[in-house]
């Protein structure tokens, strides 16, 4: 009756309808604003996020954050009046005392980093078993040519009036602590003793011609003083002949002689052996490396009735020759070449078959077929410091240290009798483990010190000891294969 009454035409209908409508949307627009305002559900659920982040938070760190804070330094200000700022007089005593502050957290700090030092992981037993690559000297840099002036004009041909003199380039991605350090007796002193901390026994030296005769003697007379041995890398390419790689091991034979050269007990032979690595193995011709087979009682009586001499190569020189592979068939040709074992070489997961990691018991599993040695090569990283890599796209981030450990944990759980490490200190390579300095433009070991992968070096020959001596253990009573043996011993 009432619409009826006030409401006769169907457009003022409509218009009531309309605004009834509407008057509902902003009244409901209204009740759902308050209830999410500041004392609605938000609050609720921030609390709720609060709560959880707090009970899944780590026990140091509540405890960090219960302790009091360092109060920063505050900042000078200078005194304003009116939005206008006043010119302060010259105070020597404040900005001595700012000085000092300063200076007092920097020394907090150096005490802090020197502390953490202090306390680094060492390993008292010592690993005969675990070697390591040592550069000495390291090529700091390296040359590169500088580029030619530009013409003035386009049409112009930009001709040289003398030839450029090529420029010397830093060749490292990381700065180490002790500088761009040169060979000395003190320097080798502090090496080895960071050696020796992480249980590694070996040091590898690479012998290549022409090599510091002097130095070579001066590192095989410092290392038995700090309780470690030393071997050669022999490089051998191709197109060597055989009477360049004869030259080559009677020169080492005049090392071998000396007590700081490594040995290992053999017991094939029943005598002590030296080890030689020898770099690109792969590469000989198969007339050049069946010199190093060891003649059969057959071919002795032979050769004695000849009146010829007998041995080959190893008349010069009988040690266990241990060749580098690349490829999955390298490992047959320095087979059918009578090398005694094989080893990777480059610490670059995925980029060659022999430094994969899921190919190591394969490789492991054809030594012991055979009577070989695998050596597996760890390392923290690779890392060149150059646009076009000399060995291709294997750079290699650590991630902190979980690289070095995978490589670690992958060659223990394979039970190898050897690993070498590469290396100490290949700073071109950016394979090192040796202290670094954080410097502007140089990678280093963050977050952590930087002894970070002398501390973790440490821990994985530990666990290597602990596992081989557990390996020894239990096949005590059973007939050990070749690496289960200990106390320098192979078959």
């Amino acid at each position: 009756m009432l619409l009826k009454k006030y409401v006769k035409t169907r457009r003022k209908v409509k218009i009531l309808l309309l605004v009834t409508i509407v008057a509902l949307i902003v009244i409901t627009c209204i009740i759902l604003l308050g209830s999410a305002g500041p004392n609605g559900s938000t609050i609720e659920r921030l609390l709720d996020e609060r709560f959880i982040a707090r009970a899944y938070q780590p026990q140091s760190e509540q405890l960090q954050q219960q302790q009091p804070k360092e109060q920063p330094v505050p900042l000078l200000q200078s005194r304003r009046e009116n939005g206008v700022i006043v010119p302060e007089k010259y105070d020597e005593q404040k900005i001595k005392s700012r000085i000092m502050a300063n200076r007092l957290q920097q020394v907090k700090q150096q005490q802090r980093d020197n502390e953490a030092e202090q306390t680094r992981t060492t390993v008292d037993a010592l690993a005969t078993a675990v070697h390591i690559f040592y550069t000495a000297p390291v090529p700091w840099y390296k040359s590169k040519k500088p580029p030619l002036p530009q013409p003035e004009h386009p049409n112009e041909v930009a001709l040289p009036l003398t030839t450029p003199k090529p420029v010397k380039i830093l060749n490292t991605a990381f700065y180490p602590a002790l500088g761009l350090y040169k060979p000395s007796a003190k320097l080798l002193g502090q090496h080895f003793d960071n050696i020796r901390s992480c249980g590694i026994g070996v040091l590898i030296l690479s012998f290549v011609r022409p090599s510091d005769p002097a130095l070579l003697h001066q590192i095989l007379e410092l290392a038995p003083q700090h309780n470690l041995s030393v071997t050669f890398e022999l490089s051998v390419a191709g197109n060597r002949t055989l009477e360049f790689v004869r030259q080559q091991l009677q020169e080492i034979a005049a090392y071998v002689e000396l007590p700081g050269f490594y040995r290992v007990w053999s017991q094939s032979h029943a005598a002590l052996l030296p080890v030689l690595y020898v770099s690109n193995a792969y590469k000989l011709s198969e007339s050049l490396g069946r010199q190093l087979c060891r003649p059969t009682v057959q071919e002795l009586a032979e050769q004695q009735a000849a009146h010829k001499e007998a041995g080959g190569l190893r008349r010069v020189l009988d040690a266990l020759f241990i060749g580098h592979i690349r490829l999955k068939s390298h490992a047959d040709v320095l087979r059918r070449l009578c090398f005694d074992g094989f080893y990777s070489k480059l610490p670059s997961n995925g980029a060659v078959f022999a430094s994969t990691w899921k190919n190591w018991s394969y490789l492991k599993s054809y030594a012991l077929s055979y009577k070989m040695l695998f050596v597996p090569t760890v390392g923290p990283g690779f890392a060149e410091r150059n646009k076009f890599p000399r060995h291709g796209d294997i750079q290699r981030h650590r991630s902190n240290g979980r690289y070095y450990g995978v490589a670690w944990r992958t060659a223990i759980l394979n039970h190898v009798g050897f690993i070498n490490i590469a290396s100490y200190n290949n700073w071109p390579d950016g394979s090192q483990i040796e202290e670094v300095m954080p410097r502007a433009g140089f990678l280093d070991y963050n977050p952590g010190s930087r002894t970070k992968y002398l501390d973790l070096t440490a821990h994985w020959v530990g666990n290597f000891l602990k596992t081989r001596q557990e390996a020894a253990t239990a096949a005590a009573g059973a007939a050990q294969n070749c690496y289960e043996l200990l106390n320098n011993t192979i078959c």
